[in-house]
Order: C-alpha cells, then sequence, then structure tokens
C-alpha cells in the first residue's frame, strides 16, 4: 500500500488518542458538506464545541479537528443530507484505528423514530486518491459512501448501498504492537523495507528511524520504540517543501515549529494548501481572466510606449518639409530624394520623395506627418494612463483571490460582470446580495470591519462606517479597507490589532515593519473613474507593524 506524503498511519494513531480525550462521548450537532469530498462536524463535548474536517479529497484527504472558519453552502450535498439524518443528535460513543493503517471508525448512536438507540458506523479512510468516507449500520453492511466502488469496477472491494464492509487488505505488521524479531537481521535494513514490514509508515518516517539509529548509540530496537512512543507534532520548513509529523523530523533541515497537537500541526498544516487549492479551482475563469488581460495589458502598454518614443522624432519631420519649401527649385517632379544643406544644424541631410507627387505636395505630406504624431501624443499618454490603472486593477484582482473565500470568489465574479469583463452565464440568476465583509472582534469588544475585494471594501467604507469611524489601509500597496467602529481616541489594542488586520490582509503580508495609515471616515474620499476601490486620504497617522498569522487566527470573528 502506497503511503502519500506525512500522512500516514503513525499520523492517524496520533489523531485518534487525541479524539478519544476530546470529542468521544460528544454530540453531533450540525453536519455540513463544504465540497463534494470534504465535510464539517460539529461536535458539542465537555470541552465546548469542536469542529471535525473530514476530506476524502484526492490531493488533501485527512481528518483532523480545525480552529478555522469555512463557508457553509447554501445548499447541503446529498451525501451531506444523508449524513445528517443519521447522524445528527448522535452521540459518538467509539473512536478507533484500524491497527495501524489510515482508516478510522466512528461508533455513533443515535434514536431512531421509535425512540430507541441505533448505532451506526462512520468510516473514514485517509489514502490518497483512494480516500472514502463509508457509513455502515452496526454489522458492516454499508448504507452509503462518498465514493462508489462497484465489483465490475476492477478494484479490490465493493463499497455500495448493501455490500459488507471490508477493510482494506494487508499483511504488514502494526508496529504500537511492536517489532518482533524484524530488527535482528541489520542486512536488510533500509527506508524501503522498514515500509514494507509495517503498517503505515511512510518514507517519512522510515527515513526519520534510521537517521535516528544511525546518529544514536542505542539499539535499532530501542531506537524504533522511542520513535513509535513519541508524541512531539511539528512543522518543518526548508526551501523547496514543508512537511509535518507526528514526532520530531530530526533528519530534515529546516524551520521546525513545535504544535502542540497533532489536530493542530494537521490544521495549520493543510489549511493554506487546500484552500488554495479549492480557491484556484473555483475561480478558474477569474484566474484565467486575469491572466489574460494582464498580459494584454502589458504587451498594449510596450507598444503605445514605442509608439510614444517614436514621436520624438517629430521635428525631423517638420524640418525636412520646410527644406523641401525652401529648395523648391532645386526639385523636379518624379525625383526620388534630395540632398540639401540643413541650416539648423549647417550638415547636408538627404530627404527621400515620393516621385508621383510635386515637390509641394512632397512638403505637405512631412507636415501631415509631422502634426499627426504631435496630435497623437496626448492621446497615447492618455491611452499609456488607462491602461496601467487598467493592469492596476487586474494585478489588485490578482492578489484579491490569495486571500478570497468562495463568497468573495462570487462577489469577485459579479463586480467583473458588471465591468462588462464577463458574461453573465444563467439570466435568471439570483438578485446580488450585499458585499459579505468579514467582521473581527477584538480584545476590547470594538468590531473591526474587513474588505476582501472591492466590492466589500467599497461598502463598508462608503456605506456602512459612520463618519466618525477609523479607516485603516496599509501605506502604497493593494490590500483590505479595514474599518474599527468606534472613534478616536483607539485604545492601543485596538489600534494594534485594525493594523494587524490591515497589514496580514495586504500584499505585504509576508514584509516585516509594515506601514499602515489609519485616519476618519470623514477624511476619505472616492476616487471618481477609476475601476477599483481606490481612496485618497488626509490627517493620517502610521503604525509600523509586523504581520502575525498566528495572531490573526486567535481573534474572534463574529
Amino acid at each position: 500500500m502506497v503511503i502519500y506524503m506525512s500522512f500516514d498511519g503513525n499520523v492517524v494513531h496520533s489523531l485518534v488518542t487525541e479524539f478519544k480525550e476530546t470529542i468521544q462521548d460528544g454530540r453531533v450537532n450540525k453536519i455540513y458538506q463544504i465540497t463534494d469530498t470534504d465535510l464539517l462536524f460539529f461536535i458539542h463535548t465537555q470541552q465546548g464545541k469542536k469542529k471535525l474536517y473530514i476530506s476524502a479529497s484526492p490531493n488533501y484527504a485527512r481528518i483532523h479537528l480545525t480552529r478555522y472558519t469555512y463557508d457553509k453552502p447554501s445548499h447541503p450535498g446529498t451525501f451531506g443530507m444523508f449524513l445528517r439524518k443519521h447522524f445528527d443528535g448522535g452521540v459518538i460513543s467509539n473512536i478507533q484505528q484500524i491497527e495501524n493503517d489510515r482508516v478510522i471508525i466512528f461508533d455513533i448512536s443515535k434514536r431512531n423514530e421509535l425512540g430507541d438507540y441505533e448505532a451506526k458506523k462512520l468510516i473514514v479512510e485517509s489514502m490518497g486518491r483512494h480516500s472514502n468516507i463509508i457509513v455502515t449500520d452496526s454489522n458492516l453492511t454499508i448504507l452509503d459512501a462518498i465514493k462508489h466502488s462497484m465489483p465490475f469496477d476492477g478494484n479490490d472491494r465493493t463499497i455500495f448501498s448493501g455490500a459488507t464492509y471490508e477493510t482494506p487488505a494487508t499483511d504488514q505488521v502494526n508496529p504500537q504492537k511492536g517489532a518482533g524479531d524484524f530488527f535482528a537481521n541489520p542486512d536488510h535494513l533500509n527506508h524501503k523495507t522498514i515500509r514494507q514490514h509495517f503498517m503505515g509508515f511512510s518514507p517519512l518516517g522510515a527515513k526519520e528511524v534510521l537517521y535516528r539509529y544511525e546518529h544514536s548509540e542505542l539499539s535499532i530496537d530501542d531506537v524504533f520504540e522511542t520513535f513509535i512512543q513519541s508524541s512531539n507534532p511539528e512543522i518543518v520548513k526548508t526551501e523547496t517543501k514543508d512537511y509535518f509529523y507526528f514526532t520530531e523530523l530530526t533528519h530534515k533541515d529546516g524551520t521546525h515549529i513545535s504544535k502542540d497537537s497533532m489536530n493542530e500541526c494537521v490544521d495549520d498544516y493543510y489549511h493554506n494548501r487546500d484552500h488554495h487549492d479549492k480557491i484556484r479551482q473555483q475561480a478558474k475563469h477569474i484566474i484565467n481572466l486575469i491572466s489574460r488581460k494582464q498580459k494584454q495589458l502589458n504587451h498594449k502598454i510596450e507598444k503605445l510606449n514605442q509608439q510614444l518614443e517614436q514621436t520624438k522624432t517629430r521635428d525631423e519631420y517638420r524640418i525636412k518639409g520646410e527644406l523641401i519649401q525652401a529648395n523648391l527649385h532645386e526639385i523636379d517632379k518624379g525625383d526620388s530624394q534630395i540632398t540639401v544643406n540643413n541650416y539648423y544644424t549647417n550638415e547636408p541631410v538627404t530627404i527621400d520623395l515620393d516621385n508621383r507627387l510635386t515637390p509641394i505636395e512632397n512638403s505637405k505630406k512631412y507636415f501631415k506627418r509631422y502634426k499627426k504624431m504631435k496630435k497623437s501624443i496626448p492621446y497615447i499618454k492618455n491611452q499609456i494612463t488607462e491602461a496601467k490603472n487598467e493592469l492596476i486593477y487586474f494585478n489588485e484582482l490578482d492578489y484579491q483571490l490569495e486571500n478570497a473565500s468562495i463568497k468573495d470568489i462570487e462577489e469577485i465574479k459579479e463586480e467583473l460582470i458588471e465591468q462588462k469583463y464577463m458574461k453573465r452565464r444563467h439570466h435568471n440568476s439570483k438578485k446580488s446580495r450585499k458585499p459579505q465583509y468579514d467582521t473581527y472582534i477584538d480584545e476590547d469588544g470594538i468590531q473591526i470591519l474587513v474588505g476582501k475585494n472591492n466590492k466589500q471594501n467599497a461598502y463598508i467604507t462608503h456605506k456602512v462606517a459612520h463618519y466618525t469611524d477609523v479607516w485603516f489601509h496599509v501605506q502604497n500597496a493593494p490590500g483590505s479597507h479595514v474599518v474599527v467602529r468606534e472613534t478616536f481616541p483607539l485604545s492601543e489594542t485596538t489600534i494594534r490589532t485594525a493594523a494587524q488586520l490591515a497589514s496580514y490582509f495586504s500584499k505585504m503580508k509576508n514584509s516585516s515593519s509594515v506601514p499602515v495609515d489609519y485616519t476618519l471616515i470623514r477624511h476619505i474620499k472616492k476616487v471618481p473613474g477609476q475601476l477599483n476601490s481606490f481612496v485618497t486620504y488626509t490627517n493620517q497617522k502610521t503604525i509600523f507593524i509586523d504581520p502575525d498569522e498566528a495572531f490573526i487566527r486567535t481573534l474572534q470573528k463574529k
């Protein structure tokens, strides 16, 4: 069985250990099907509300508790409705891992229509492109699955309603039960044989065991046992790739970031990657449009600059026209050129002539070319300015997609339709809603509004905000409009929180000491005729801030 990336059976073992301590005996409160392959369970426990994220995505299959907020679909998917019917209100009575495989079984009991408790199983298989989420009754008869596999599909197992669930077949050894005499013969010891013998070992884990053994005076059995029993989750950032694991990856050079739990580790590792992938998939047409327009506008600006550069030669045409007029007596119709003295430089110059025209007509031709080039200068400059503004607009949209949610993408799409860059596919589309901006609450209980696209920025700044509210924006760079629903004087806590939001949701999010300007809303003026949410402002103060993603995550969102 091939193990993909860092999410192997050892990681699953660590996750299940934490699940037993956090969500076992919890009650399923709500279930959402976020995408075709992703689910979000809300679970009430003695420790409070927990969110369990389950994904059968081919690229990002995983299961973990999450601290992040996800957009919920307006209409639940078919499988999501099925899960609600069988598990909503149910209690998680047991959670177990199948050996050391990437398979977790949740036993969930719920009262049926007669008031009797009925037990069912939610089985999560996190196996890369073979991942699945399966529901069975207490006897392991399959009721439904998020992905079906029929006998004639050529697969080893049948996953369909009415079939009996079977765990993935393997003859590998569960490392949690000990290594046995596997390490008695060191000649066959390498990361491939470790993976082939032990269930749930990725190349990452096997290489870590060998590295520890090679750099330790302990026996391989002791190293292996210590490795299996350890629990120190971390993310390692290297120059080429990031990794995570349930224990330290001492064989990896890079920045090692320790995490308090395996769930937090997996949550942080996958969130940005999976989110970015989903957004790009959802916004594929918008991304292609933006890329195409950026290339077109850069090409247009280059061409216009070349034309503007050519206009610098316009005086040469005026001078040639003058010289032809001054030497009419030396030119005969049919001449193709003439060499005369240029009285501006006192040097000879050869002038090309059209032998089909008279000398006067040749002179007028040069004067006409001169006037045309002179007249085109303001037009070309205006075209360059418009093209640059349009390029800025699309560059800003490109940036906005980096921080966009699904609902943000819909608003960007609506904006592009309004600007005639895209056509509306369905004429009977729903009436557009008010922009769905984000609202955060700081430690002082103050509301802070954050726009994530042009529609949201313009709405919170010019429609929602009161003229005495305080507006924040990163200095001289694309970014979110941030509005504090309070007037001066603001506490240091509120100022720094708003500045953190403005810097993090900007093009400068990966920089340090980012300048953020802030001023009263009444000092904000909209720039007329601009495609985006450009404004000018006065009476601003500036704070320098280091964007802190960890801090942004801790903020309460309304």
